[in-house]
Protein backbone atom coordinates (compact mmCIF):
# COMPACT_ATOMS: atom_id res chain seq x y z
CA UNK A 1 0.00 0.00 0.00
CA UNK A 2 1.27 3.46 -0.95
CA UNK A 3 1.26 6.04 1.82
CA UNK A 4 1.20 9.80 1.52
CA UNK A 5 3.41 10.11 4.61
CA UNK A 6 5.51 7.76 6.73
CA UNK A 7 6.12 8.89 10.31
CA UNK A 8 9.03 7.26 12.14
CA UNK A 9 8.72 7.59 15.92
CA UNK A 10 11.75 7.02 18.15
CA UNK A 11 9.77 6.72 21.37
CA UNK A 12 11.11 7.76 24.76
CA UNK A 13 10.00 7.98 28.36
CA UNK A 14 9.15 11.70 28.41
CA UNK A 15 9.31 12.70 24.74
CA UNK A 16 9.61 11.14 21.28
CA UNK A 17 11.34 12.24 18.10
CA UNK A 18 9.28 12.15 14.92
CA UNK A 19 10.66 12.01 11.39
CA UNK A 20 8.17 12.38 8.51
CA UNK A 21 9.01 11.30 4.94
CA UNK A 22 6.98 11.76 1.77
CA UNK A 23 6.66 9.01 -0.90
CA UNK A 24 9.88 10.21 -2.60
CA UNK A 25 11.84 9.88 0.64
CA UNK A 26 12.15 13.61 1.26
CA UNK A 27 12.16 14.66 4.91
CA UNK A 28 9.08 16.76 5.61
CA UNK A 29 9.51 17.13 9.36
CA UNK A 30 11.97 16.21 12.10
CA UNK A 31 10.75 17.30 15.50
CA UNK A 32 10.69 16.40 19.19
CA UNK A 33 7.19 15.49 20.42
CA UNK A 34 6.12 15.36 24.07
CA UNK A 35 4.81 12.10 25.51
CA UNK A 36 1.34 13.62 25.73
CA UNK A 37 -1.90 12.84 23.90
CA UNK A 38 -2.44 16.46 22.85
CA UNK A 39 1.01 16.73 21.27
CA UNK A 40 0.64 13.40 19.47
CA UNK A 41 -2.80 14.28 18.13
CA UNK A 42 -1.51 17.61 16.84
CA UNK A 43 1.29 15.85 14.96
CA UNK A 44 -0.87 13.11 13.42
CA UNK A 45 -3.73 15.48 12.61
CA UNK A 46 -1.37 17.63 10.55
CA UNK A 47 -0.59 14.76 8.16
CA UNK A 48 -3.94 12.93 8.28
CA UNK A 49 -5.75 15.98 6.90
CA UNK A 50 -7.54 15.67 3.55
CA UNK A 51 -7.94 11.89 3.97
CA UNK A 52 -4.22 11.25 3.53
CA UNK A 53 -2.91 7.72 4.06
CA UNK A 54 -0.36 7.76 6.88
CA UNK A 55 1.87 5.00 8.24
CA UNK A 56 3.26 5.40 11.76
CA UNK A 57 6.25 3.20 12.61
CA UNK A 58 7.41 2.86 16.23
CA UNK A 59 10.42 1.09 17.69
CA UNK A 60 8.52 0.03 20.82
CA UNK A 61 4.81 -0.85 20.65
CA UNK A 62 4.52 -1.58 24.38
CA UNK A 63 5.31 0.25 27.60
CA UNK A 64 6.51 3.75 26.64
CA UNK A 65 5.13 3.33 23.10
CA UNK A 66 1.58 2.36 24.07
CA UNK A 67 0.17 5.90 24.04
CA UNK A 68 1.63 6.63 20.60
CA UNK A 69 0.18 3.43 19.17
CA UNK A 70 -3.23 4.01 20.76
CA UNK A 71 -3.50 7.64 19.57
CA UNK A 72 -2.34 6.82 16.02
CA UNK A 73 -4.80 3.93 15.72
CA UNK A 74 -7.65 5.99 17.16
CA UNK A 75 -7.02 8.71 14.56
CA UNK A 76 -7.06 6.24 11.65
CA UNK A 77 -3.36 5.85 10.86
CA UNK A 78 -1.80 2.50 10.08
CA UNK A 79 0.71 1.48 12.74
CA UNK A 80 3.66 -0.88 12.38
CA UNK A 81 6.53 -1.92 14.63
CA UNK A 82 10.23 -2.10 13.72
CA UNK A 83 11.98 -4.64 16.02
CA UNK A 84 15.06 -3.40 17.81
CA UNK A 85 17.40 -5.97 16.23
CA UNK A 86 16.26 -5.00 12.73
CA UNK A 87 16.66 -1.33 13.57
CA UNK A 88 20.25 -1.82 14.77
CA UNK A 89 21.12 -3.72 11.62
CA UNK A 90 19.47 -1.16 9.34
CA UNK A 91 21.22 1.75 11.06
CA UNK A 92 24.56 0.37 9.82
CA UNK A 93 23.64 1.02 6.17
CA UNK A 94 23.14 4.73 6.80
CA UNK A 95 25.97 7.24 6.79
CA UNK A 96 27.61 7.84 10.16
CA UNK A 97 27.72 5.85 13.36
CA UNK A 98 26.25 8.32 15.85
CA UNK A 99 23.41 7.29 18.14
CA UNK A 100 20.89 10.11 18.36
CA UNK A 101 17.11 10.36 18.51
CA UNK A 102 17.11 12.32 15.25
CA UNK A 103 19.05 9.61 13.39
CA UNK A 104 17.05 6.76 14.93
CA UNK A 105 13.74 8.37 13.93
CA UNK A 106 15.02 8.73 10.35
CA UNK A 107 16.12 5.09 10.24
CA UNK A 108 12.68 4.01 11.46
CA UNK A 109 10.89 6.17 8.89
CA UNK A 110 13.22 5.02 6.09
CA UNK A 111 12.49 1.38 6.95
CA UNK A 112 8.75 2.08 6.91
CA UNK A 113 8.99 3.65 3.45
CA UNK A 114 11.44 1.29 1.75
CA UNK A 115 11.54 -1.97 3.72
CA UNK A 116 7.98 -3.03 4.59
CA UNK A 117 9.09 -6.66 5.08
CA UNK A 118 11.17 -5.56 8.09
CA UNK A 119 8.07 -4.31 9.91
CA UNK A 120 5.77 -6.20 12.25
CA UNK A 121 2.06 -5.71 12.71
CA UNK A 122 0.82 -4.22 15.98
CA UNK A 123 -2.77 -5.31 15.46
CA UNK A 124 -2.31 -7.72 18.35
CA UNK A 125 -1.33 -4.83 20.64
CA UNK A 126 -4.88 -4.49 21.89
CA UNK A 127 -6.46 -4.61 25.31
CA UNK A 128 -6.25 -8.34 25.94
CA UNK A 129 -2.61 -8.53 24.80
CA UNK A 130 -1.65 -5.49 26.83
CA UNK A 131 -3.23 -7.16 29.86
CA UNK A 132 -1.27 -10.33 29.10
CA UNK A 133 1.90 -8.25 28.81
CA UNK A 134 1.35 -6.77 32.27
CA UNK A 135 0.61 -10.17 33.82
CA UNK A 136 3.61 -11.69 32.08
CA UNK A 137 5.84 -8.97 33.51
CA UNK A 138 4.52 -9.63 37.02
CA UNK A 139 5.10 -13.35 36.58
CA UNK A 140 8.68 -12.77 35.39
CA UNK A 141 9.37 -10.63 38.46
CA UNK A 142 7.94 -13.36 40.71
CA UNK A 143 10.03 -16.00 38.96
CA UNK A 144 13.22 -13.97 39.47
CA UNK A 145 12.36 -13.41 43.14
CA UNK A 146 11.66 -17.13 43.60
CA UNK A 147 15.01 -18.06 42.02
CA UNK A 148 16.81 -15.57 44.27
CA UNK A 149 15.19 -17.12 47.37
CA UNK A 150 16.16 -20.64 46.30
CA UNK A 151 19.74 -19.49 45.74
CA UNK A 152 19.78 -17.88 49.20
CA UNK A 153 18.64 -21.14 50.81
CA UNK A 154 21.21 -23.20 48.96
CA UNK A 155 23.97 -20.74 49.82
CA UNK A 156 23.04 -20.81 53.53
CA UNK A 157 22.86 -24.61 53.65
CA UNK A 158 26.05 -25.28 51.69
CA UNK A 159 27.94 -23.11 54.17
CA UNK A 160 26.63 -24.96 57.23
CA UNK A 161 25.48 -28.45 56.15
CA UNK A 162 26.97 -29.14 52.69
CA UNK A 163 26.01 -32.83 52.67
CA UNK A 164 22.39 -31.94 53.47
CA UNK A 165 22.38 -29.30 50.72
CA UNK A 166 23.79 -31.89 48.31
CA UNK A 167 20.68 -34.03 48.87
CA UNK A 168 18.48 -31.07 47.88
CA UNK A 169 20.46 -30.02 44.83
CA UNK A 170 18.92 -29.83 41.36
CA UNK A 171 15.14 -30.02 41.20
CA UNK A 172 14.76 -31.60 44.64
CA UNK A 173 14.64 -28.29 46.51
CA UNK A 174 11.83 -27.09 44.24
CA UNK A 175 9.44 -29.80 45.42
CA UNK A 176 6.67 -28.25 47.46
CA UNK A 177 6.89 -30.66 50.36
CA UNK A 178 10.61 -29.91 50.65
CA UNK A 179 9.88 -26.17 50.75
CA UNK A 180 7.17 -26.74 53.38
CA UNK A 181 9.63 -28.83 55.39
CA UNK A 182 12.28 -26.10 55.27
CA UNK A 183 9.70 -23.42 56.04
CA UNK A 184 8.63 -25.26 59.21
CA UNK A 185 11.94 -26.60 60.50
CA UNK A 186 14.55 -24.42 58.79
CA UNK A 187 17.18 -27.10 58.43
CA UNK A 188 19.04 -30.07 59.91
CA UNK A 189 19.03 -28.92 63.57
CA UNK A 190 15.27 -29.33 64.02
CA UNK A 191 14.80 -31.99 61.34
CA UNK A 192 17.19 -34.23 63.29
CA UNK A 193 14.77 -34.25 66.25
CA UNK A 194 11.63 -35.06 64.25
CA UNK A 195 12.41 -38.62 63.24
CA UNK A 196 11.78 -40.58 60.07
CA UNK A 197 8.14 -41.57 60.78
CA UNK A 198 6.96 -38.02 61.46
CA UNK A 199 8.93 -36.69 58.50
CA UNK A 200 7.27 -39.24 56.21
CA UNK A 201 3.83 -38.33 57.58
CA UNK A 202 4.60 -34.64 57.08
CA UNK A 203 5.72 -35.25 53.49
CA UNK A 204 2.67 -37.32 52.61
CA UNK A 205 0.49 -34.67 54.20
CA UNK A 206 1.83 -32.34 51.51
CA UNK A 207 1.12 -34.84 48.72
CA UNK A 208 4.66 -36.17 48.37
CA UNK A 209 5.09 -39.38 46.40
CA UNK A 210 7.48 -41.94 47.78
CA UNK A 211 9.36 -39.50 50.05
CA UNK A 212 11.15 -42.21 52.09
CA UNK A 213 14.34 -42.41 49.94
CA UNK A 214 14.78 -38.64 50.12
CA UNK A 215 14.15 -38.63 53.88
CA UNK A 216 16.69 -41.43 54.37
CA UNK A 217 19.27 -39.46 52.38
CA UNK A 218 18.57 -36.28 54.37
CA UNK A 219 18.87 -38.05 57.74
CA UNK A 220 22.06 -39.82 56.64
CA UNK A 221 23.57 -36.48 55.63
CA UNK A 222 22.50 -34.85 58.90
CA UNK A 223 23.89 -37.63 61.13
CA UNK A 224 27.05 -37.79 59.03
CA UNK A 225 28.09 -34.30 60.17
CA UNK A 226 29.19 -34.29 63.80
CA UNK A 227 30.75 -30.82 63.99
CA UNK A 228 28.71 -27.68 64.58
CA UNK A 229 29.44 -24.61 62.48
CA UNK A 230 29.12 -21.18 64.09
CA UNK A 231 26.05 -19.29 62.96
CA UNK A 232 24.23 -22.40 61.71
CA UNK A 233 21.11 -21.66 63.75
CA UNK A 234 20.80 -18.19 62.18
CA UNK A 235 21.41 -19.60 58.73
CA UNK A 236 18.54 -22.03 59.30
CA UNK A 237 16.35 -19.17 60.46
CA UNK A 238 17.06 -17.44 57.16
CA UNK A 239 16.32 -20.67 55.27
CA UNK A 240 12.91 -20.95 56.95
CA UNK A 241 12.07 -17.34 56.08
CA UNK A 242 13.21 -17.77 52.47
CA UNK A 243 11.25 -21.02 52.12
CA UNK A 244 8.06 -19.31 53.32
CA UNK A 245 8.61 -16.46 50.88
CA UNK A 246 9.32 -18.94 48.06
CA UNK A 247 6.04 -20.75 48.74
CA UNK A 248 4.24 -17.41 48.70
CA UNK A 249 5.83 -16.59 45.33
CA UNK A 250 4.62 -19.93 43.95
CA UNK A 251 1.10 -19.16 45.11
CA UNK A 252 1.26 -15.74 43.51
CA UNK A 253 2.46 -17.28 40.25
CA UNK A 254 -0.41 -19.76 40.40
CA UNK A 255 -2.81 -16.84 40.80
CA UNK A 256 -1.24 -15.05 37.83
CA UNK A 257 -1.53 -18.24 35.78
CA UNK A 258 -5.25 -18.34 36.54
CA UNK A 259 -5.64 -14.75 35.37
CA UNK A 260 -3.68 -15.51 32.20
CA UNK A 261 -5.79 -18.58 31.46
CA UNK A 262 -8.95 -16.52 31.91
CA UNK A 263 -7.68 -13.85 29.50
CA UNK A 264 -6.42 -16.11 26.73
CA UNK A 265 -9.73 -17.95 26.60
CA UNK A 266 -11.06 -14.96 24.64
CA UNK A 267 -8.40 -15.40 21.93
CA UNK A 268 -9.40 -17.81 19.12
CA UNK A 269 -5.89 -19.23 18.69
CA UNK A 270 -5.62 -20.27 22.34
CA UNK A 271 -7.44 -23.58 21.88
CA UNK A 272 -5.13 -24.46 19.01
CA UNK A 273 -1.99 -23.72 21.05
CA UNK A 274 -3.19 -25.61 24.14
CA UNK A 275 -3.96 -28.69 22.05
CA UNK A 276 -0.23 -29.08 21.29
CA UNK A 277 1.38 -31.44 23.86
CA UNK A 278 3.60 -29.53 26.29
CA UNK A 279 2.09 -26.09 25.73
CA UNK A 280 0.39 -24.74 28.85
CA UNK A 281 -1.25 -21.39 29.64
CA UNK A 282 2.04 -19.54 30.24
CA UNK A 283 3.67 -20.82 27.04
CA UNK A 284 0.52 -20.13 25.03
CA UNK A 285 0.33 -16.59 26.42
CA UNK A 286 4.00 -15.95 25.59
CA UNK A 287 3.59 -17.22 22.03
CA UNK A 288 0.48 -15.10 21.50
CA UNK A 289 2.21 -11.99 22.87
CA UNK A 290 5.25 -12.39 20.62
CA UNK A 291 3.88 -13.66 17.29
CA UNK A 292 0.09 -13.53 17.61
CA UNK A 293 -1.58 -15.72 15.00
CA UNK A 294 1.75 -16.04 13.09
CA UNK A 295 0.26 -14.29 10.05
CA UNK A 296 3.29 -11.96 9.85
CA UNK A 297 5.45 -14.87 8.66
CA UNK A 298 5.23 -16.39 5.17
CA UNK A 299 6.30 -19.85 6.30
CA UNK A 300 7.57 -21.85 9.26
CA UNK A 301 11.21 -21.33 8.26
CA UNK A 302 10.90 -17.55 8.65
CA UNK A 303 9.23 -18.02 12.03
CA UNK A 304 11.97 -20.43 13.13
CA UNK A 305 14.60 -17.87 12.14
CA UNK A 306 12.78 -15.17 14.11
CA UNK A 307 12.67 -17.46 17.14
CA UNK A 308 16.37 -18.34 16.84
CA UNK A 309 15.69 -22.05 16.24
CA UNK A 310 17.35 -22.18 12.82
CA UNK A 311 21.12 -22.83 12.64
CA UNK A 312 23.30 -19.86 11.81
CA UNK A 313 25.15 -20.40 8.53
CA UNK A 314 28.61 -18.92 8.00
CA UNK A 315 29.74 -19.10 4.38
CA UNK A 316 32.36 -17.34 2.27
CA UNK A 317 33.33 -18.91 -1.03
CA UNK A 318 34.70 -22.39 -0.43
CA UNK A 319 36.99 -21.57 2.48
CA UNK A 320 34.38 -21.03 5.19
CA UNK A 321 31.26 -23.14 5.52
CA UNK A 322 29.72 -23.97 8.88
CA UNK A 323 26.43 -24.15 10.73
CA UNK A 324 26.40 -23.12 14.38
CA UNK A 325 23.69 -22.65 17.02
CA UNK A 326 21.77 -19.40 16.57
CA UNK A 327 22.24 -17.13 19.61
CA UNK A 328 19.98 -14.42 18.20
CA UNK A 329 16.22 -14.39 17.78
CA UNK A 330 13.35 -13.53 20.08
CA UNK A 331 14.47 -14.90 23.45
CA UNK A 332 11.00 -15.05 25.02
CA UNK A 333 9.53 -16.92 22.06
CA UNK A 334 12.49 -19.28 21.92
CA UNK A 335 12.23 -20.00 25.64
CA UNK A 336 8.48 -20.73 25.38
CA UNK A 337 9.02 -23.15 22.50
CA UNK A 338 12.02 -24.80 24.22
CA UNK A 339 10.27 -25.24 27.55
CA UNK A 340 7.11 -26.65 25.98
CA UNK A 341 9.17 -29.09 23.90
CA UNK A 342 11.11 -30.19 26.97
CA UNK A 343 7.83 -30.73 28.85
CA UNK A 344 6.40 -32.82 26.00
CA UNK A 345 9.26 -35.32 26.27
CA UNK A 346 7.96 -36.55 29.62
CA UNK A 347 4.46 -37.57 28.53
CA UNK A 348 4.15 -37.39 24.72
CA UNK A 349 5.43 -40.56 23.09
CA UNK A 350 6.09 -39.12 19.63
CA UNK A 351 8.10 -36.21 21.04
CA UNK A 352 10.08 -38.55 23.30
CA UNK A 353 10.92 -40.82 20.35
CA UNK A 354 12.18 -37.87 18.29
CA UNK A 355 14.24 -36.60 21.22
CA UNK A 356 15.80 -40.01 21.86
CA UNK A 357 16.61 -40.43 18.17
CA UNK A 358 18.51 -37.13 18.21
CA UNK A 359 20.37 -38.16 21.37
CA UNK A 360 21.33 -41.44 19.70
CA UNK A 361 22.68 -39.42 16.79
CA UNK A 362 25.12 -37.82 19.23
CA UNK A 363 23.37 -34.55 20.04
CA UNK A 364 23.55 -33.19 23.56
CA UNK A 365 20.38 -32.65 25.58
CA UNK A 366 19.90 -28.95 24.74
CA UNK A 367 20.60 -29.49 21.04
CA UNK A 368 18.14 -32.39 20.92
CA UNK A 369 15.41 -30.26 22.55
CA UNK A 370 16.10 -27.42 20.08
CA UNK A 371 15.75 -29.88 17.21
CA UNK A 372 12.46 -31.07 18.69
CA UNK A 373 11.25 -27.47 19.12
CA UNK A 374 12.08 -26.76 15.46
CA UNK A 375 10.16 -29.87 14.36
CA UNK A 376 7.16 -28.97 16.53
CA UNK A 377 7.19 -25.39 15.19
CA UNK A 378 6.46 -26.71 11.68
CA UNK A 379 3.41 -28.51 13.06
CA UNK A 380 2.33 -25.52 15.15
CA UNK A 381 2.61 -23.15 12.18
CA UNK A 382 0.47 -25.47 10.03
CA UNK A 383 -2.10 -25.74 12.84
CA UNK A 384 -2.37 -21.95 13.15
CA UNK A 385 -2.74 -21.55 9.39
CA UNK A 386 -5.40 -24.23 9.03
CA UNK A 387 -7.16 -23.54 12.34
CA UNK A 388 -7.01 -27.24 13.27
CA UNK A 389 -6.26 -28.75 16.67
CA UNK A 390 -3.27 -31.02 17.21
CA UNK A 391 -3.71 -34.70 16.48
CA UNK A 392 -1.21 -37.53 16.22
CA UNK A 393 -1.03 -39.20 12.82
CA UNK A 394 -1.43 -42.99 13.17
CA UNK A 395 1.86 -44.81 12.68
CA UNK A 396 0.66 -46.79 9.66
CA UNK A 397 -0.67 -43.64 7.99
CA UNK A 398 2.57 -41.81 8.76
CA UNK A 399 4.61 -44.63 7.21
CA UNK A 400 2.41 -44.60 4.08
CA UNK A 401 2.82 -40.83 3.79
CA UNK A 402 6.59 -41.15 4.05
Amino acid sequence: MAYDFVIGMDVGKYFHHACVLDPQGRQVLSKRINQHEGSLRKLFDKFLANDAEVLVVVDQPNNIGRLTVAVAQAMGADVRYLPGLAMRQLSRIHVGNSKTDVRDAYVIAHAGLNLPDALRSVDRVEEVFLQLKVLNGIDEDLARAYTRLINQMQSALVGTYPAFEHVLRGQMIHRKWILHLLAKYGGPTKIRRVGKARLAAFARGHRARNPEPVIDAMLAAIHGQTVSIAGAEYAELGVAMSAKDALAKLEHRKEIEGQVLELIQDIPQTEILLSMPGIGPRSAAQILMTVGDMSDFPDAAHLASYAGLSPQTNQSGTSIMSNSPNRAGNKKLKNALWQSSFASIRFHERSRQFYERKRNEGKRHNAAVVALARRRLNVLFAMMRSGELYRDIPTAQEAAAA
